[in-house]
C-alpha cells in the first residue's frame, strides 16, 4: 500500500479553458509538495549514511554486513524492480531493520532521470521502490524518497507529495564511490567532507564501498560524530517525525506513549494516519481502562479460537495479543463473533472501524467509568437523546454511538453522518483515549459486564 493513494487522471473533450476552471472548481486539493534536503541541522554533530543500488548480490551484501558489524544506522532507498530479483539482499536489510539500524525509502521503479518524464510517468515511478520492499518483505518503509541521479525540479517534489512522500533526500557530501575508486580514497573524501548534518550518499553495490565503512567510522566516531539515521537527524527534538507535537492530536499521541499506553513504530515514526488492528485497541483499551495484570490468564480456556498464547524465546508466555484481549473481555470492553462454522473469533488483525472504536468507547464509558447506566439520567452528557442521530449508524450501535458523541469522546463529520465504517487511525485512537481518561469517573456501582452484545452475533462487525 502506498504512503499515499494515487489520483486517477481524468480526462474530459472541452476547450482547454473551460477544462481549466472546471478542475479548479472540482478537483480535490493537492497534497503538500515534499521538502527537499541535502543535509541536516548543524547544531548536533551527527552524520547520516545513505546508500542506494540495490543491484549487485555479492558487494550490496559485504556492504550491509560491514553497516551491522560496525552498529551504523543507515537510510537505504531501493529500487523497485531490484527488489524481487535479489531476495538476498532483501533478506540483510531485514536484518538491520530488526536491530534497529536500517530504514528503507525509495528510489523509483526502475531509475529513471524523472524529470524528462511527463508528470504521469513521473507518478508511476516514485513510489515503485518502497511499493516492492513492502510487497516482498511485509516490512514498513518511510516516507523519504531520492530521485535517480539527483535529478530535481519542483514537479518531482509535488509529485513526490503527492505520493505520500514528506521530504526528498539529496546529500552535501558525495565519494563518487560508484566510479571505483579504493576504499582508502572513500573514506578519506568522506572524512575531510565530514560536518555537522552530513547527508553522504554511497552505493551497496560500489566495488570498495563496504572496505570503506569501518575506515569511515572509526576516523569520524573518534572525532566525536555520531551515526544515524536521515529520519533521526530530521527529527530532532521532535516526539516523532510524522507527529506535529503543538497540534491537539500531537499532545494527545504525547501523552499517550507518555503514560506507555501506545508506542510509536520506532523512535522516527508514530503513523498517526495508519489503520490499528482489533488486538491493539484492545491492548490500548485494557491499559488505559488500568485493567492489565502482570498475570496471564485463562491460557488453559481461551475465549477465541484466533487469538493464540505467544511465547518467547525462552517459552515466557506473552501478553501481547492473548492477555489483552482476555482482559478486555472480561471487563466488557470487546466482544467477539461466529464464523461461519460456529467457532468463536476475535480477528485480531483486522482493522478497526469508526463504529467498533464508538463501540469500545461507550463499553469503557459505561462499565468503567459509570456513563449510560441505570441511575445516570439527567447527569451531563449520559442521556443519548441530546446526542446527534446519524442516519448512517446501524441500528445495533445507535446507543454507543449516541453516547459517546454525547459525552464529547467522538464526533460525526456533519450532524446526520457519521461514517461507521471506515477505519480508525491510531491518530485518531490516541485522540479519543486521551479525551476518555479526562472524563471524570461517576460514583456508582459497578455494572455487570456483558460479553454477550449484539457485535458477537453479528460477523464482520
Amino acid at each position: 500500500m502506498r504512503w499515499s493513494t494515487r489520483r486517477t487522471t481524468v480526462f474530459i473533450a472541452a476547450v482547454m479553458t473551460v477544462l481549466a476552471a472546471w478542475l479548479a472548481w472540482a478537483a480535490p486539493a493537492s497534497a503538500a509538495a515534499a521538502s527537499v534536503v541535502y543535509k541536516g541541522p548543524s547544531d548536533r554533530k551527527q552524520i547520516a549514511l545513505t546508500f542506494d543500488d540495490n543491484t549487485k548480490v555479492a558487494p550490496a551484501l559485504a556492504t550491509l554486513r560491514a553497516l551491522q558489524k560496525n552498529d551504523v544506522p543507515a537510510t537505504l532507498f531501493v529500487i523497485g524492480s531490484s527488489v524481487k530479483a535479489t531476495p538476498g539482499i532483501n533478506t540483510e536489510i531485514i536484518k538491520g531493520m530488526k536491530q534497529g539500524l536500517f530504514e528503507v525509502g525509495d528510489h523509483t521503479w526502475s531509475h529513471p532521470d524523472l524529470t524528462g518524464l511527463t508528470t504521469s510517468a513521473m507518478g508511476s515511478q516514485i513510489g515503485g521502490g518502497t511499493d516492492a520492499f513492502r510487497a516482498t518483505t511485509g516490512a514498513r518503509t518511510v516516507p523519504l524518497f531520492r530521485p535517480p541521479y539527483g535529478s530535481m525540479d519542483s514537479r518531482v517534489a509535488a509529485v513526490a507529495g503527492g505520493e505520500g512522500f514528506t521530504h526528498v533526500v539529496l546529500w552535501d557530501v558525495d565519494p563518487r564511490d560508484w566510479a571505483g575508486g579504493s576504499a582508502t580514497s572513500i573514506a578519506n573524501h568522506v572524512i575531510s567532507h565530514a560536518h555537522n548534518g552530513a547527508i553522504v550518499v554511497m552505493h551497496l553495490s560500489a566495488p570498495h564501498t563496504a572496505a570503506a565503512i569501518p575506515l569511515i567510522v572509526g576516523e569520524l566516531r573518534g572525532k566525536g560524530y555520531e551515526f544515524v539515521t536521515v529520519s533521526t537527524m530530521l527529527r530532532g527534538d521532535r516526539l516523532f517525525l510524522d507527529v506535529d507535537g503543538a497540534s491537539s492530536a500531537g499532545q494527545a499521541i504525547g501523552r499517550m506513549v507518555g503514560e506507555k499506553f501506545m508506542s510509536g513504530y520506532d523512535g522516527n515514526y508514530f503513523g498517526p494516519g495508519d489503520g490499528i488492528t482489533r488486538a491493539q485497541v484492545a491492548k490500548v483499551a485494557t491499559l488505559v481502562g488500568g485493567l492489565h495484570t502482570p498475570e496471564v490468564e485463562r491460557a488453559g480456556s481461551p475465549s477465541f479460537a484466533d487469538v493464540p498464547l505467544l511465547h518467547d524465546p525462552q517459552g515466557n508466555p506473552l501478553a501481547y495479543p492473548f492477555d489483552y484481549v482476555e482482559e478486555a473481555v472480561a471487563a466488557g470492553l470487546v466482544v467477539g463473533s461466529l464464523d461461519p462454522g460456529g467457532t468463536m473469533v476475535f480477528r485480531p488483525t483486522e482493522a478497526v472501524t469508526r463504529v467498533q472504536l464508538a463501540q469500545i468507547l461507550a463499553r469503557m464509558a459505561r462499565q468503567l467509568k459509570g456513563y449510560g447506566r441505570e441511575g445516570t439520567a439527567g447527569v451531563a452528557g449520559t442521556s443519548g437523546a441530546a446526542a446527534p442521530v446519524f442516519a448512517d449508524v446501524p441500528a445495533y450501535a445507535a446507543e454507543d454511538v449516541a453516547l459517546v458523541t454525547a459525552l464529547g469522546l467522538m464526533s460525526g463529520y456533519s450532524s446526520d453522518r457519521f461514517d461507521p465504517w471506515p477505519a480508525a487511525q491510531r491518530g485518531h485512537v490516541a485522540v479519543v483515549m486521551s479525551r476518555y481518561l479526562d472524563l471524570p469517573a461517576l460514583d456508582l456501582p459497578p455494572a455487570r459486564s456483558d460479553p454477550g452484545s449484539q457485535e458477537a452475533t453479528a460477523p464482520g462487525r
